[in-house]
């Protein structure tokens, strides 16, 4: 098994494509989502989530400021050396009016590894109550987070665009409210998910886990210690790569038709109820219809989707309440359990799963000294989140996770 190192990039690559020394030093880690997947766009409950920023796989990038509205983005990443330039102008983008009218009016881009970057200086020079965003910058990217692996590469990309706007346009930023404009520009590309993985990015610390509620349109975060006894020792966090889920074309438009059930379908028939989450679930999942018809995304799963997301938060509360316990000891049978409901729930009641993905996580549990596997990010392919002894051979390919921080930035010299 591999742990892998931070992104080798060097000032010098930049200065040697830009022709000027960087100004900062970006690193903003991929995130290890333990329970909560597919929880943080909705809307009917104060939705929660475990993570961790992963101190393994990171995107680094160095950025400097320019004094017009042009931005110059370079990638080292390997397969992508035809596109790995691009640049734009911020006033070409004209997307004034409500964000989300505007998206839907305009459609999803051609697929590129630059829009995740344009659609954070696009939301920012869109939002009205933001000075006005005129200044570009250079920035030149580099990564280790494997793309299309759920670990939110997709996200990072998001956050570095977000923070490379703030600098150049002398604003501040940091902390929950920046997390959920992350997660509105990241809906640019085309889908409407939560933010999560930008919350994970903006707000983990090096040995913590990091626990977030969902309220409405913002979110609330909290560090979890991880106590010595607790779960440390022997067991650990892997990653397994099955392969890629692209979020776009047909997987983009499963994963928006999961976001809209909860977003929309469900809000809609939970009207005039008198009910109380979580304790009526059952009674609210009855009253729901298991399926509806809808013009673009055909038969919709709407009972299955509603009931998902209630057991992914009960295995959160379940989860997060072990690390308060002050005998600290999570017992390892009910962690097993946790993690084989969460695998069957994303397969039965989501359908995330690929054939591939269930023969790489039959593999998985045959071996002696694994916990559990579950599906990490949206699914349809990507990562496997393993919990597995230290000494627990799952092949050259496994990544080992520790809870690292999230965003770090460092002004240079």
């Amino acid at each position: 098994m591999k742990s892998e190192g931070v992104p080798i990039l060097m000032e010098g690559d930049f200065n040697s494509i830009f022709g000027t020394p960087p100004q900062y030093e970006l690193s903003v880690s991929a995130r290890i989502c333990v329970f909560g997947e597919h929880s943080d766009y909705v809307p009917y409950l104060n939705t929660e989530a475990v993570t961790f920023g992963s101190s393994e796989q990171r995107m680094k990038a160095f950025i400097r400021p320019r004094g017009d509205d042009k931005v110059k983005i370079v990638t080292t990443l390997s397969g992508l050396q035809e596109n790995r330039h691009h640049s734009f102008h911020i006033r070409s983008l004209d997307m004034k009016g409500e964000w989300l009218d505007v998206l839907n009016s305009r459609g999803p881009p051609e697929p590129h590894w630059s829009n995740y970057v344009k659609g954070a200086v696009a939301y920012l020079a869109n939002e009205p109550d933001t000075k006005k965003i005129d200044k570009g910058f250079e920035m030149l990217i580099d990564s280790n987070i494997p793309a299309a692996s759920g670990a939110s590469s997709s996200s990072a990309l998001t956050v570095c665009g977000m923070v490379a706007t703030f600098l150049a346009n002398h604003m501040s930023f940091g902390g929950e409210e920046f997390a959920v404009e992350a997660g509105k520009a990241e809906w640019f590309v085309g889908t409407r998910g939560g933010c999560m993985d930008h919350a994970t990015m903006c707000c983990a610390e090096e040995g913590m886990m990091l626990g977030i509620e969902f309220i409405s349109d913002s979110l609330f975060t909290q560090l979890i210690p991880i106590r010595e006894g607790a779960f440390a020792g022997d067991w650990k966090w892997y990653t397994i790569f099955t392969h890629p889920a692209e979020k776009s074309g047909a997987a983009r438009g499963v994963f928006n038709e999961l976001a809209f059930v909860q977003q929309e379908v469900i809000p809609s028939h939970l009207e005039g109820m008198d009910y109380y989450l979580p304790a009526d679930t059952e009674l609210i999942a009855n009253k729901l219809p298991k399926t509806i018809e809808h013009t673009e995304f055909g038969r919709i799963r709407v009972r299955d989707r509603f009931r998902f997301v209630m057991n992914e938060y009960a295995r959160v509360q379940k989860f997060s309440q072990w690390f308060w316990n002050d005998e600290g000891m999570i017992p390892l049978h009910e962690m097993r359990e946790l993690l084989e409901g969460s695998w069957n729930d994303t397969r039965d009641l989501l359908g995330t799963h690929t054939p591939e993905m269930e023969r790489v996580a039959a593999q998985l549990r045959e071996k002696e000294g694994v916990l559990g596997v579950k599906v990490l990010g949206a699914g349809f392919g990507g990562n496997l989140l393993v919990c597995a002894k230290e000494d627990v051979d799952l092949g050259a390919d496994a990544v080992e996770h520790t809870p690292g921080k999230g965003l770090q930035l460092i002004e240079l010299d």
